[in-house]
Formats: C-alpha cells, structure tokens, sequence
C-alpha cells in the first residue's frame, strides 16, 4: 500500500487522521473490502488512533486515472 496523502483532524493531537491510500491490493475489491484491508494493515496503530477516515481507496490506475483527469481540469 502506498499512503498518497495523510491529513491530521484532530487539530494538532495526533488522534484523527484522513487518508487517501493506493494499492494494487485493491483489484477486484469492493470499496468495503478495501477499507476493511487498510484498517487491517493499520491495527497496530489504530490502538492510539481515535478516527481514521478513508478519504480514496484506489488502485493504482484508478489513481493514475483520477490525475490525469484533474490535469486535464486544470488546463482547460
């Protein structure tokens, strides 16, 4: 898994967090599958975590998509 982007919440403590994460472990998933493989790589630290939200859940063309689309936005 590949963390794109961390985003603290929580105002500076540290106890809740969004994310957007790429995997090629998400082929095939559903976004609920997905979720539940990232809280399950996550179970360590999710001990000291109040929330964590799972703002993307991408596979790695899904995001190579969504670039190239916010690229082509922006220029036109």
């Amino acid at each position: 898994m590949t963390v794109k982007e961390v985003i603290d919440t929580s105002g500076g403590c540290g106890a809740s967090f969004a994310v957007e994460i790429v995997s090629e472990q998400f082929e095939g998933k559903r976004l609920l599958e997905r979720h539940r493989l990232v809280n399950s790589a996550l179970a360590e630290e999710m001990k000291d975590i109040h929330a964590l939200s799972i703002k993307k859940a991408l596979t790695p063309e899904q995001w190579k998509q969504q670039q190239e689309s916010e690229i082509s936005k922006t220029v036109t």
